[in-house]
């Protein structure tokens, strides 16, 4: 295995310079690169391949391995999906690659600049219904190894196409009715007639409850209807991604948020 990864960390200092820089350079367009993924074979050998592992397991199997951060029966990859045994490595479902490189950046849920460790720890007390880990905490390091080694060969600052998660929004109430049927037909299958999910023969969600007390909570993204909504435009359903209308993605989300899920605490700013 070869490969020289270095992990990415962010200091006020170095958030400041590189708000300093942004003013001075006129505001110009960053530069748009192609979503690649590094082949398994490229990970480097010893102390840092082996962290890189842990840092995907992490993120994969998140609340078997990390029992006392997660609240729910949600795992990373349920938000940022992976191919080839990899997390994070989908268009437009939030990749990790080249994501430690636009960061730090303005949170306006915050109302600052914030670290990539900290949007991580959003991450665990929103979508995972659980607590942020302590900045030096192994698993967060393993994690950013992790997204490091992902993003090698892409610019400080490039947007990765198929970065984040478009959001969708059209100009009308989303229409339940229509989303429960729809639900019906092209959900039910995986996620169940509750929206309790599916879980393999070990006991972890296969496919991720949508609503109730095992799903994300209030404060999450996705409880937004146009980040679900878009979600849900494209890569719902599993393995038919874009298979949805605008307007069917729409209601089908509308449907999906009407139900209860549990309650983020500090919900301000969102």
């Amino acid at each position: 295995m070869r490969g020289d990864v270095r992990v990415h960390t962010a200091s006020p200092i170095a958030a400041a310079w590189l708000l300093a820089v942004g003013l001075v350079a006129h505001a110009e367009e960053p530069p748009t690169v192609a979503l690649t993924v590094p082949a398994a074979a490229l990970l480097p050998d010893g102390a840092l391949g082996e962290s890189i592992v842990r840092g995907r397991r992490y993120l994969s199997d998140t609340p078997a391995q990390l029992p006392d951060f997660v609240g729910n029966g949600l795992a990373c990859r349920h938000c940022h999906p992976g191919r080839d045994g990899e997390v994070g490595t989908e268009a437009n479902a939030a990749p990790f690659v080249g994501v430690v490189g636009r960061f730090p950046q303005y949170s306006a849920r915050h109302g600052r600049l914030i670290t990539l460790e900290q949007r991580i720890g959003d991450c665990f007390e929103r979508s995972l219904n659980g607590r942020a880990l302590a900045l030096d905490h192994p698993a967060l390091i393993d994690m950013l190894a992790y997204m490091s080694w992902l993003s090698q060969g892409v610019p400080v600052g490039a947007v990765v196409a198929g970065h984040g998660i478009p959001t969708l929004t059209l100009e009308r109430e989303p229409d339940g009715v229509h989303g429960e049927a729809l639900y019906q037909a092209r959900c039910l299958a995986c996620h169940g007639a509750d929206g309790s999910g599916t879980l393999d023969a070990d006991g972890r969600y296969l496919f991720p409850p949508l609503w109730g007390p095992r799903s994300f909570n209030t404060g999450a993204g996705m409880n937004r209807q146009a980040t679900a909504a878009g979600f849900i435009k494209h890569k719902m359903p599993l393995g038919a991604d874009d298979s949805l209308s605008d307007e069917e993605a729409w209601d089908v989300a509308g449907f999906v948020l009407t139900h209860p899920r549990p309650l983020f605490q500090e919900p301000t700013g969102d």
